[in-house]
Parts: structure tokens; C-alpha cells; sequence
């Protein structure tokens, strides 16, 4: 069995218990800090592969990694996970997880960056937008990319538009270099 298929099985037992008991959000809030421990500190993945770093250690770095005040279903998750062996899938078990909640309850992830700020108004505008138009609780993300010099390059799911004065340079250099 294959890492994706083991990883989707305990992502579906973890998300279909956690509705059973009326976690899943409590849960899924665990999941992406741990994701985000993941991302940010990439010697986590390196200490949970490490056969000399005992359980109990795994255990407290995992229930750290999801923060401060992490749910009994969690811990006892991470448990199992550390028990079976199996914590070199939790990192795909993290996102198939997010991925089920957000799909469940029908979450569209955006990512908007630019070059500044997004004042509070133009953020509130653009999520009533995008919820009106997708029908969906939109999460967003903004982030500052000074590297785009102007506009904005926004991300929803598989989506990708790129509006910044960035990439609209740079496909004025391409033109100009083909017409040579």
C-alpha cells in the first residue's frame, strides 16, 4: 500500500469521527497549525523520522507543533499515528484532512498578494465578492510581495489570475525580445 492511499485512510477515519463527535472544526484549526509547524520548521519532519527520538518526545513535539490548547481527539490521533508507525505519513495526513473539512463544508481557500497592504475595506469587499460569486465561506490569505512592484496576483484553488505590474513587464521584455 502506498503512502497516499495509507495517509487518505487515516485523513478519513480522523475527519468521520471527529463529525461523529462535533470536532471536526477543532480538529481541522489542530491540522493547519501543524501544517504550518510543518512548513515553518522543516527539522520536525527530520525529528519524527528519527528512530532515536522516543514516543513520548514525538508525541509532545506533534502536540506542540498544533498549539496551545490542541483537542483530546488530536492527541489521541497522534497517538495511534506514533503507535502504527506512521509518522511519515502525517504530513499528507494534514492536508487530506484540511482538504476534506474545507470541501465538507464548502470552504475556498484564496490567496491574494501584492506589492502593499490590502487595506480592511478592500479585503472585506473582495471576500463578499468572492462569496457571492462561488456561493462558498471564503478563507483568505493576503501577502505582501514587494517583488510584484503593482497590482495583484490571486489564487483560488486551481485558479490563478496574475494582474501585477511584474509579470506585465516581463511578458513586455519576452515581446520585444522576439521581435528582434
Amino acid at each position: 500500500m502506498d503512502l497516499g492511499t495509507i495517509s487518505s485512510r487515516y485523513a478519513q477515519a480522523l475527519f468521520t469521527l471527529a463529525k461523529d463527535k462535533g470536532e471536526e472544526e477543532r480538529v481541522y484549526e489542530d491540522m493547519k497549525m501543524l501544517k504550518q509547524s510543518f512548513l515553518l520548521t522543516p527539522d520536525l519532519k527530520v525529528a519524527l523520522c528519527n528512530p532515536i527520538v522516543s514516543i513520548k518526545n514525538k508525541e509532545k513535539l506533534l502536540v506542540d507543533a498544533a498549539g496551545v490548547n490542541v483537542s483530546d481527539l488530536y492527541r489521541r490521533f497522534v497517538g495511534l499515528i506514533l503507535r502504527h508507525k506512521r509518522e511519515n505519513c502525517l504530513l499528507f495526513i494534514t492536508y487530506i484532512y484540511i482538504h476534506l473539512y474545507r470541501r465538507e463544508k464548502k470552504i475556498t481557500r484564496v490567496v491574494f498578494s501584492s506589492a502593499v497592504p490590502v487595506n480592511e475595506a478592500t479585503q472585506r469587499h473582495l471576500i463578499d465578492r468572492l462569496t457571492q460569486e462561488t456561493g462558498d465561506t471564503i478563507e483568505f490569505t493576503g501577502e505582501v510581495k514587494p517583488e510584484l512592484i503593482g497590482g495583484f496576483r490571486l489564487q483560488m484553488g486551481n485558479y490563478r489570475l496574475d494582474a501585477s505590474y511584474a509579470s506585465q513587464l516581463r511578458d513586455i521584455r519576452e515581446r520585444l525580445l522576439e521581435n528582434k
